[in-house]
């Protein structure tokens, strides 16, 4: 087999042949978990219900028009009535 270098690497990957001899797998520093990654906690849950058409296309154009989103508009329409 011959051996991938840097300079016919790229020829070999479009080749479709083993390029893996090149990279060193067994000290690889990509992939895991890393602290502070991901998206933050909201605070929110995540609440599924059925709606009638009309009203869903309400709720987004009321979002689109107002440039908030679709969970804001509900909140500030449901927080008065339910809550108090």
């Amino acid at each position: 087999m011959k051996k991938t270098t840097t300079k016919n690497l790229e020829a070999r990957f479009d080749a479709g042949e083993d390029i893996l001899d090149h990279f060193d797998t067994q000290t690889a520093r990509w992939g895991g978990t890393r602290k502070g990654a991901g998206r933050k906690v909201s605070g929110r849950v995540q609440y599924v219900t059925r709606l009638r058409p009309e009203l869903v296309q309400a709720i987004k154009a009321r979002a689109q028009r107002e440039h908030r989103a679709e969970c804001e508009i509900l909140e500030t329409l449901l927080i008065p009535k339910l809550v108090g």
